[in-house]
């Protein structure tokens, strides 16, 4: 099954990641919270596009790594 943003979090959950960059190629995060225990993943360019989510420890060595 493939889950859409909005089927993730609400829209007011989502935000433009700091590590994004600049410019249109952006993807957008919402973090746990008391309705999910996983960070959900997005594109900003589509707004209710198909989405993932991952633990938040992965979500934090794969910034470290790409540091």
């Amino acid at each position: 099954m493939t889950l859409n943003a909005h089927d993730l979090a609400p829209e007011d959950d989502w935000f433009v990641s700091a590590f994004s960059g600049n410019g249109n190629n952006c993807i957008k995060v919402a973090h746990p919270n008391a309705h999910r225990e996983h960070v959900g993943v997005c594109d900003s360019k589509q707004e209710n596009g198909p989405a993932f989510t991952v633990w938040p420890q992965a979500r934090k060595a794969f910034i470290a790594s790409v540091a």
